[in-house]
C-alpha cells in the first residue's frame, strides 16, 4: 500500500476526530496547532465554523471574496492576530477519533468556498475537494461506510 502525504508544514493543517455520529449530526473534536486543548462541535455547521475562524485568526488561507451576512461584521483583518502555534504536528496527528479520524488540508479559499485535500486516516485515503460541501460529503460517506463495516 502507499503511502499518503500530506503537507505537515501548512499553518491551517487540522485533525478532525468523529465520536459520534447520529441522526443529528456528527460530533467530536477538532485539532489544529494554534491551540493546545481540542475545539468540540455537536454539528457539522459548528465544525465548519470552527474551521472558518481558524482561517481567518491566522490569515491563511486568505478569502476571495468578502462574507454576506445579515449582521454588520467587522473589517475583515479585524479578527487577525498573531497566531502562534503551541502544539506540533505530531501532537495535531496523534489524536484519533472514536469512529474516524480526518486531517484536512484546505489550500485555498475561493468563490466563497474552500479547496484541499483530506485524508480518512484509518483507510489511508486521500481525497481532493473542491468546495466545504464536498468536503462534508466525503466525511459523511467514510462515516457510512465505517457504519456498514
Amino acid at each position: 500500500m502507499s503511502v499518503v502525504r500530506v503537507n505537515f508544514s501548512a499553518p491551517n493543517l487540522m485533525n478532525i476526530c468523529i465520536d459520534r455520529n447520529s441522526s443529528g449530526g456528527a460530533g467530536g473534536r477538532l485539532y489544529h496547532k494554534y491551540i493546545k486543548e481540542p475545539v468540540r462541535f455537536n454539528a457539522v455547521g459548528e465544525l465548519l465554523d470552527d474551521m472558518e475562524d481558524l482561517f481567518d485568526m491566522i490569515g491563511y488561507p486568505e478569502r476571495s471574496t468578502q462574507q454576506r451576512t445579515f449582521e454588520d461584521l467587522p473589517e475583515p483583518n479585524a479578527k487577525r492576530k498573531e497566531a502562534v502555534q503551541v502544539t506540533t504536528t505530531d501532537d495535531l496527528l496523534r489524536q484519533s477519533g472514536d469512529l474516524a479520524t480526518f486531517v484536512v488540508h484546505v489550500k485555498f479559499r475561493q468563490h466563497s468556498t474552500w479547496q484541499g485535500e483530506v485524508v480518512w486516516a484509518e483507510k489511508n485515503k486521500k481525497c481532493y475537494f473542491r468546495s466545504a460541501l464536498e468536503l462534508l460529503k466525503l466525511i459523511d460517506g467514510a462515516l457510512d461506510e465505517t457504519e456498514s463495516a
